[in-house]
């Protein structure tokens, strides 16, 4: 992947080329979109948010020009780019100036509330709204066999109850991949070994751990799925980030070994939920009780050039 990045900071036509080819791709290939985000976020960090949004410009009318030529029909290839481009411009914005990791988090976390917000301003039920899009979904999973008739309205029902927080869960994790790539590609091009002691030091602010406790309290006295469960499964998606920097930074202190890092990333397809959720309950924890500081892990933040 160090090509692409390579390839991109040879001058803005390359970097455009690769940016619009990944997202074209990604269209079958949707893991590639975050490739794509990574390249907008690559420049904007090295070059600026002027740069970047030249880069988003020309690279969306690329794509256009593709879209029409392949698909007959440019909007929706537009709209899905700029969805990808936009939220990983800004934040690589934010990262230039403040070269904080855990500060662009909360950024990103801003940003899921946003994509949570447009949610309901589309529909005053976007539960009911989710609900009307799987359907035909399910019905085409049960024509095909691959779901049991007996079950499927009960699956609708599930999946449309936990969209919209799912929904703004994932745009934050797809955002911040891609950022991360984009650092991980600046560190390697330009400051080798910059990116893991940033990472390391990825930290949420404590005010955030406040505002999560409230809103699991909330959840405790009102346990239907709404939009405090939603909240809460956003805040836990900033958490997830600073339990997975947690163990990296672990790994690298006196009495433990790579095997961490190993068992993690191997337990993960298999125990998913499980994992996940430990992984989030431990960022919490460390926000209080600084895991890094007491284990005698530096303080001294990263810096990428």
């Amino acid at each position: 992947m160090r090509f692409l990045a390579s390839l991109a900071m040879r001058g803005r036509s390359q970097a455009a080329m690769v940016a619009t080819v990944l997202a074209i791709l990604a269209l079958p290939l949707p893991p590639l979109s975050i490739l794509s985000a990574a390249v907008i976020a690559l420049v904007a960090l090295r070059q600026g948010l002027r740069e970047g949004m030249l880069l988003i410009t020309f690279s969306g009318v690329a794509c256009a020009l593709l879209a029409q030529l392949l698909f007959g029909q440019a909007l929706p290839v537009v709209g899905y780019v700029l969805l990808m481009w936009l939220p990983v411009w800004v934040l690589g914005g934010v990262l230039r100036i403040n070269r904080s990791l855990g500060t662009t988090l909360s950024v990103a976390l801003l940003l899921g509330v946003l994509a949570l917000a447009v949610q309901y301003l589309q529909s005053q039920d976007p539960v009911n709204a989710w609900r009307e899009l799987l359907q035909p979904f399910i019905a085409s999973l049960v024509e095909a066999q691959l779901v049991d008739q007996a079950i499927s309205q009960q699956l609708v029902e599930s999946m449309a109850e936990w969209m919209p927080g799912a929904i703004a869960a994932g745009f934050v994790m797809q955002a911040m991949f891609a950022l991360i790539i984009a650092r991980w590609w600046q560190s390697g091009l330009y400051n080798p070994g910059g990116f893991k002691e940033e990472f390391h030091q990825l930290r949420l602010p404590r005010f955030l751990a406040v505002i999560s406790l409230l809103m699991l309290t909330l959840n405790w006295l009102q346990p239907e799925t709404g939009l405090v469960t939603y909240l809460t499964l956003l805040l836990l998606t900033g958490w997830l980030f600073q339990g997975v920097a947690l163990v990296h930074a672990l790994q690298t202190r006196p009495g433990f070994s790579i095997g961490w890092l190993v068992a993690m990333y191997a337990l993960l397809p298999f125990a998913m939920p499980y994992l996940v959720s430990a992984l989030a309950i431990v960022g919490f924890a460390d926000t209080w009780f600084d895991f890094r500081a007491r284990l005698g892990s530096g303080r001294h933040s990263g810096r990428v050039g």
